[in-house]
């Protein structure tokens, strides 16, 4: 579960809010503007997409 909220740049709306599941799909989205000179993600934890924030759902399970 994201621990975020990340939006690819262009065009910049919120595509994972806190709280939703990031599957491998997402990932893959998410490195393709990061790739690009004038692509980005706001909030994540690297500017290259490697590292993401995530809740860890089995804490005091």
């Amino acid at each position: 579960m994201s621990a975020d909220t990340l939006a690819a740049y262009p065009p910049g709306i919120p595509n994972v809010l806190p709280g939703e599941v990031i599957t491998a799909e997402l990932v893959d989205f998410f490195h393709r503007p990061a790739a690009v000179p004038n692509g980005h993600v706001r909030g994540a934890a690297d500017p290259a997409v490697t590292t993401l924030r995530v809740v860890d759902t089995t804490a005091g399970a």
